[in-house]
């Protein structure tokens, strides 16, 4: 209501004389009615000053505090302007409110979209960590169900894993790449789950049939893993890990660099922990019968670097550290 009849007054001024005139020699002088003119924005800046305090609870006390400062200083240029004649400072101070109100206002702008920004990162963050403790504990229990079909070798799985892990870290591989190690020397084996549990448990030796049908767990393998378009390293540490170095391993035949990198170092791990652990058939080998196999396997069977860095592993025992952590 205050701002209408504040409307009207503004526009009776622009016809009469009632808040100020000019004579013909272009002088001031205020009119009548001039303290119209101090008092209408005097009443609309108290009433706006009573409902920014009453709703203050649900401001930011920030925002408050400016808005109290803010509109206090009119009411302060108002009175002024009653005894100082010729000054119109009511609108020079609204002026300046409205540059004050329009930074704080981009202020106000940016520092939310600045929250809203960390708000969203954190959320993202938070979904990433969810996804990658699911994406492991998937890992880790299908790698279980694998494991569990030989109960010769429980833990086979997990013990490979931590292995190529550390071969890949002496190495100096970047921490994602070892990670992708670790994840994939867990699922090397899954392809076992095609394979008759009688020939996964069988105690004496494989007749040429059984072999050739245990030899296809790694195609098997590349094949469950394969719709796992976000991971294709898994692929790659399944269907490739028997392959040897010399080219005379399975299912491809490839040789030397040709076979992918972590297949190159899952082989290494493979093989030290069947060497290392009882089969159906056999006790673990001795510590010297392993490292001697392992390094006549060293530019035929295995990648000559991450061989010689396993074996570097076995003479600093770093290997029974790691073989309790995947216990």
């Amino acid at each position: 209501m205050v701002f209408v009849v504040g409307i009207v007054l503004l526009a009776v001024s622009q016809f009469t004389d009632i808040y100020y005139y000019f004579d013909a020699q272009n002088h001031y002088y205020r009119g009548s009615w001039h303290l119209l003119s101090s008092i209408v924005p005097f009443v609309m800046i108290v009433l706006q000053e009573f409902t920014v305090l009453w709703y203050r609870k649900r401001l930011n006390k920030k925002l408050v505090l400016s808005m109290v400062i803010c509109l206090a200083l009119p009411v302060a240029a108002a009175i002024a302007q009653i005894f100082l004649y010729g000054l119109s400072l009511v609108p020079i101070v609204t002026a300046v409110i409205v540059i004050v109100f329009y930074t704080h206002t981009l202020t106000s702008l940016s520092e939310a979209a600045e929250r809203a920004r960390s708000h969203e990162l954190a959320f993202l963050k938070n979904a990433k960590q969810k996804q990658s403790a699911l994406f492991e504990e998937t890992i880790e229990a299908l790698a279980h169900a694998v494991d569990a079909k030989d109960a010769y070798t429980s833990g086979h799985s997990s013990r490979v894993a931590v292995y190529s892990k550390a071969i890949a870290e002496e190495a100096g591989l970047p921490q994602e790449e070892c990670d992708h190690i670790y994840f994939a020397a867990l699922l090397h084996d899954v392809g076992k789950i095609g394979i008759r549990k009688s020939i996964i448990n069988k105690p004496g030796k494989l007749t040429d049939e059984e072999y050739a049908h245990i030899k296809t767990h790694p195609v098997l393998g590349a094949q469950i893993l394969s719709s796992i378009k976000q991971a294709p390293f898994l692929c790659d540490g399944a269907r490739y890990h028997h392959e040897r170095y010399d080219g005379k391993g399975y299912p491809d035949g490839l040789a030397g660099e040709d076979i992918p990198e972590i297949a190159r170092i899952i082989a290494v791990a493979d093989a030290y922990d069947a060497m290392t652990s009882a089969r159906s058939y056999r006790e673990p080998l001795p510590r010297d019968v392993v490292r001697s196999e392992m390094k006549k396997g060293i530019g035929t069977q295995f990648d000559p670097r991450f061989a010689e860095i396993m074996l570097r592993l076995m003479d600093r025992e770093d290997l029974a550290e790691t073989a309790q952590q995947s216990a």
